[in-house]
Parts: structure tokens; sequence; C-alpha cells
């Protein structure tokens, strides 16, 4: 088990990682668009690439991790971001879970950041276990309301 940086021949596999994000984190609304993954993740490479990391087991893809930095309008502090985190089904629950985020919380650290954001739906209990496993804290949350009532659901006769 190893972690190294995204290389091209982990491209279709991790587009529909992405995919799937997009499902869990937007519901109806994601894009599902397999190629539209594909693009964005080959310009990313481009500018983003160290912050790409696989876990790689027997060569292959298991597990995705993706950061990217950003920096706050207002106060121009620079914070990494985790973008993406996804575990293929037969590696959920093993060490490479761990092994992958400590691989992404190091990444910051030696870049110098002195925080780190990641956005996690409100329903994807295992991801927000994740981050609270290495002491992240929630800071907001996003309210929404549609005109069928809860945002999400429908309304029923």
């Amino acid at each position: 088990m190893i972690i190294r940086q995204i290389e091209a021949r982990d491209l279709i596999e991790i587009a529909k990682w992405e995919r799937e994000i997009s499902k869990i984190s937007f519901g109806e609304e994601a894009v599902t668009d397999l190629s539209f993954h594909l693009h964005k993740l080959e310009k990313a490479m481009i500018r983003e690439r160290s912050g790409m990391l696989v876990l790689d087991i027997d060569g292959c893809a298991a597990g995705w991790m993706w950061m990217g930095f950003r920096m706050n309008s207002v106060t121009q502090e620079t914070y990494m971001q985790f973008r993406s985190f996804y575990i293929s089904e037969p590696f959920r629950g093993t060490a490479g879970v761990d092994k992958l985020f400590e691989a992404g919380i190091l990444f910051a650290k030696q870049r110098g950041v002195q925080r780190i954001v990641g956005h996690v739906h409100v329903h994807n209990l295992p991801m927000r276990t994740l981050y609270k496993k290495y002491g992240f804290m929630p800071t907001h949350l996003t309210m929404e309301y549609s005109e069928c009532g809860v945002a999400g659901e429908k309304e029923h006769d």
C-alpha cells in the first residue's frame, strides 16, 4: 500500500469516483457526465497535481484525495481545501483510509498552511466521522429552502 500522485492511467477510475462524490454531495443536481469529470481532472492535473493523491494497493487505485490551495479574498490567508476524498468499496474501513487521510494532512503541513478546510454534505456520515476523528470542527452550516419544503424532499399527498 503506497500513496502516490495521480497518473494518467488513474483518470477514468477517478472520474467515476468524482461522479459518485457528486451524487453523494448534490443528489438530483449532481453532474453525472463522466466526460465532464474527466476533463476537470485533466485540467486540474496541470496546476494541482501535487495535491492529487492516490491510495495504490497492488498497483491499482483504491482511493483518492484531492487537495488544493485557496486564499481568503478578504484576509489573504492561504489555506488548504480538501476537495475530494474517496475510497473504493472493498477498501473502506481498512488502514488505507487513515493512511490516505493522514497523507493529506501531512501534505498540507509540509506546505506551511495553518488551516485545512473540508466541505461535506450533511448526510455523508462516513466523511463527517472521518473529519471528526482527525479533529476537524464544523464552522459553517448552509441552510436551504425550496418551494416543496425541506430542500431535497418532495411533498407527499
